[in-house]
């Protein structure tokens, strides 16, 4: 009997989940609150919200075999509990347990509450006093914080963000005047990684190791974004990552998920995301996310052999299997709205005309009723080359470039210094 997976989201993250889940033949019920056509196509069944905060009504009233949740927003408002107690199986955390991702303070004081490796140094602050008591504590080498969910964007490190002292304590006083608290910890320095894993609240199984670029220009200049791009080697490792530091990031991960357990009395069931720091003193967590990073969840999700309908039954069963993953090497490079992300251009009508040798991920873009496609002020497409190499795959991705046309920027170095 063929499947039904309810996938919840919009983006190019939930194009790439909705084009897995197709290739094993799983028919798809799609919640969006954007009009992306490559979701839309591949549904047999859409449903538009204007906005995941009021679709939990809607979302009571669809049936599906499993469901899949990209976004952390209607993870947040407990989209998969409301699944769970409809007896749907769900590739996503409860509302509970997604507070690893939703709070920041919620998850370095669970990693320090159960000694888990990996934690910097941190202070959890509400008062001018205690900020400045933190900056003195770190020599003002210090990252600022907000707990709450800000896609990518809220963090400000001293250095690259905020220059003087005077600015590292007036973002942080406005983190706490907007929110009541902030937190002040460590800089750490060194080369950043992202490891996703399966989990059934037990096991983590990692996926292939992705490398991504969070700066908005080339040579990593510019405020943060989403990502621009990412990359993963053919052998699912990074040139920097030993087997070893993989194992540590696998036992960070486990009793992470066993710890939410403890803590919450709720089991993990979903994707633990970790963006973590190799350091000489090895990797050091940045930052868990409770879903597939975007655009992480391309690079990953195209090299998927195992049927991700049957990763999401295992999890809920408790009994996940080992996933099987290509050996390929992948690029996706970001196609952004000019002037993205301090002033996007939304609105302006893009044309994609795609090559054979690349996948087009549509990102945040809206189909019109007379078949224009326009950007948002969001990330518009995120385009995937594979490869046996890491060149090859970006040469791929970037020779595709030139088939889409409109007001549109990328970076054009994403994977360059491994190329």
């Amino acid at each position: 009997m063929k499947l039904t997976a309810l996938l919840v989201g919009s983006g190019a993250r939930e194009h790439a989940i909705a084009m897995a889940l197709n290739r094993k033949g799983i028919e798809i019920v799609s919640l969006i609150d954007k009009k992306n056509p490559g979701i839309i196509q591949l549904s047999s069944e859409t449903h538009f919200v204007n906005s995941f905060i009021d679709g939990r009504k809607k979302l009571r009233k669809i049936s599906a075999d499993l469901a899949i949740i990209g976004p952390e927003l209607p993870l947040s408002l407990g989209y998969a509990d409301i699944l769970k107690e409809k007896g749907i199986p769900v590739l996503g955390p409860t509302s509970q347990a997604a507070r690893i991702e939703t709070s920041k303070i919620y998850a370095r004081q669970l990693m320090e509450t159960y000694k888990i490796d990996g934690l910097p140094t941190f202070h959890v602050c509400s008062t001018e006093y205690e900020i400045q008591s933190a900056l003195k504590d770190l020599n003002y080498s210090v990252a600022i914080k907000p707990d709450g969910l800000t896609g990518g964007k809220g963090v400000k490190v001293t250095g690259d963000h905020l220059k003087t002292k005077d600015e590292i304590l007036n973002y942080a006083l406005s983190l706490v005047s907007k929110d009541g608290v902030v937190i002040v910890e460590e800089k750490i320095t060194g080369l950043e990684f992202t490891a996703q894993s399966f989990s059934d609240g037990v096991r983590a199984e990692i996926m292939p190791l992705v490398r991504d670029y969070k700066r908005a220009y080339d040579e990593d200049k510019g405020p943060n974004t989403g990502s621009m791009g990412s990359i993963n080697f053919q052998d699912h490792l990074l040139p920097y990552i030993s087997r070893q530091d993989l194992k540590m990031v696998k036992k960070i991960m486990e009793k992470t998920v066993d710890a939410i357990k403890k803590d919450s009395g709720e089991t993990y069931h979903g994707i633990l995301y970790g963006q973590f720091m190799k350091t000489d003193d090895g990797p050091k967590l940045i930052e868990f996310n409770a879903r597939f990073g975007d655009p992480e969840a391309m690079n990953v999700l195209a090299l998927l052999e195992t049927s991700l309908a049957d990763i999401t039954l295992q999890i809920n069963d408790k009994n996940l299997k080992t996933p099987v993953f290509k050996s390929l090497a992948t690029c996706v490079v970001y196609v952004v709205p000019e002037g993205y992300p301090e002033k996007p251009i939304s609105g302006a009508p893009i044309s994609v005309n795609p090559r054979k040798d690349a996948v087009i991920h549509y990102g945040s873009v809206n189909l019109e009723a007379d078949g224009k496609l326009l950007t948002t002020s969001s990330r518009t497409l995120g385009i995937l080359g594979f490869g046996n190499t890491v060149k090859e795959a970006r040469e791929r991705a970037y020779s595709s470039l030139s088939g889409i046309r409109g007001r549109i920027r990328w970076r054009s170095d994403i994977g360059s210094e491994f190329a």
